[in-house]
């Protein structure tokens, strides 16, 4: 399972015209398994390469920003209720340009 996470975003004045740039900060929280692996790089961190691999295939995001890129990596254990998952989280940062 993967949840999507939206962070703060951060709003500047963009170096060109009267456009704003906005940081665009979110974090996908995957939990993909309830007992411990046994091998971490071949059970959770291979895994989660592959979902940063399928959004750096299209880094406009259907053409929704500039550009977005990983910017945290973190295989380990997620606790939700009560219950222990192994998984990770990957935090991106993606360039949104508006003009107003």
């Amino acid at each position: 399972m993967a949840v999507i996470n939206p962070e703060p975003t951060d709003i500047s004045q963009a170096v060109f015209g009267s456009m704003l740039e906005c940081k665009i900060t979110f974090s996908v929280v995957l939990m993909i398994r309830e007992t411990e692996p046994t091998n971490w790089f071949t059970d959770i961190v291979s895994l989660m390469g592959d979902v940063v691999d399928k959004i750096l295939s299209d880094r406009t995001l259907s053409n929704t920003v500039k550009d977005v890129l990983p910017t945290f990596f973190s295989p380990g254990e997620i606790r939700t209720g009560n219950k222990l998952y192994f998984g990770g989280v990957i935090r991106f940062s993606a360039l949104l340009l508006f003009i107003p």
